[in-house]
């Protein structure tokens, strides 16, 4: 009887330890806070406590279990934090104004999503994911998207009077990734949906569709995206169009980078039309740090029939940005950064420093902020 109940457990061992050794599932995390001072042209400043100077706050939970022959399934769930208040932030449930939510408990609104992949055929993904454009804008933006400097503060802002729901990320997505072996080429699809019944009056908004393809070797990075959405067109959106291209070089001494993009929202009254175009560099210094310095300029192109609120074309609201920062790692884990930015508004534009209050039309806006950032 002893022998038998030996022999059971044995078994049961070899059992859960063959499971453990095809799946796995891994916790992790970012927590970053900082003090933020930003300074409004014609308005006054502000002192505050800021979040995400350079990596975003976040919480996420992934795993994947392999089911043999290449084969592996996986899922991601990952959620913003404003750890400065102890609250999740929004999200949009269906691509739409009427999805959005406000901040509070945590909800997964970075990536939420279910895959198989396959290490020849690449991988399918159902869910909440970014969209095509914004990882370019991750990956060649010397400040990550992030921060008091990133790029977005001219790309996405200053478009309407209402948000751009897929500007960042989209909800009920289903996109296709290549797989990783095809000597250094790289690139997904992705398409989603609102949800809406087929005969609403509006049953497309929400609905949009993107792809990516880039191609990496060595030293040398540079991709190029797309993504359309759909909207019917009022005064404050309508059907929206982003397309950029960027690139990426380490020369050693330093990284260079450089981005392009074009925005483009058609109006009931007009189309909004924004270029943009950055560069920067990662400069390497004690070992432990580097230097990060950017240079954008927004060039408006909208229509004629768009005005400011002067009554000017808003064609003449153009912008520029110079963003340095500095970087310190203390371990692999954790890093001090401090970052400053300066926005020259023309026209009556009114683009602002991540963070900052809106200056008076014309005015500058800038801002400085001081963190520590530590990953787990």
């Amino acid at each position: 009887m002893k022998q038998r109940t030996l022999w059971m457990w044995s078994a049961l061992g070899l059992v859960c330890g063959a499971v453990h050794a095809q799946s796995s599932v891994t916790l992790f995390g970012v927590v970053d806070l900082g003090v933020l001072h930003t300074r409004a042209g014609g308005v006054g400043s502000a002192t505050a406590l800021g979040n995400g100077g350079l990596s975003t706050s976040r919480i996420g939970f992934r795993g994947t279990e392999d089911l043999g022959g290449g084969l592996r399934a996986g899922f991601w769930l990952e959620g913003s934090l404003n750890p400065d208040s102890g609250t999740g932030r929004a999200t949009n449930t269906n691509n739409q104004p009427s999805g959005a939510t406000t901040a509070g408990p945590l909800v997964f609104d970075r990536m939420s999503f279910v895959s198989l992949s396959h290490t020849q055929w690449g991988e399918v993904r159902l869910g909440r994911d970014f969209i095509p454009t914004h990882y370019n804008s991750i990956y060649f933006d010397p400040f990550n998207a992030n921060g008091v400097a990133r790029a977005g503060n001219l790309t996405f802002s200053g478009v309407g009077t209402a948000p751009l729901p897929t500007g960042i990320t989209g909800s009920n997505t289903v996109s296709y990734w290549l797989p990783r072996q095809l000597g250094g080429v790289y690139g997904m699809a992705m398409a989603g949906t609102g949800e809406n019944l087929s005969n609403a009056a509006n049953s497309d908004d929400g609905n949009f569709a993107g792809a990516r393809l880039g191609y990496a070797s060595g030293a040398f990075d540079v991709a190029a995206a797309v993504t359309r959405s759909q909207f019917s067109a009022t005064a404050t959106i309508g059907n929206y169009t982003h397309a950029n291209i960027g690139g990426s070089w380490d020369a050693g001494f330093a990284k260079f980078f450089a981005l392009y993009n074009r925005v483009t929202v058609k109006l009931a009254a007009g189309s909004v039309r924004k270029n943009t175009a950055e560069i920067g560099a990662h400069i390497p210094v004690f070992d432990v740090g580097r230097i990060r310095l950017s240079y954008a300029y927004l060039d408006d192109r909208s229509d004629s029939a768009l005005r400011t609120a002067g009554g000017q074309p808003r064609s003449g609201d153009d912008a520029r940005q110079i963003g340095v920062g500095y970087v310190h790692n203390l371990s692999k884990r954790t890093a001090l950064y401090g970052t400053y930015a300066r926005i020259s508004n023309r026209g009556e534009a009114r683009y602002t420093v991540s963070g900052g209050t809106a200056p008076v039309g014309g005015h500058g806006s800038s801002g400085w902020e001081l963190g520590v950032r530590h990953t787990f």
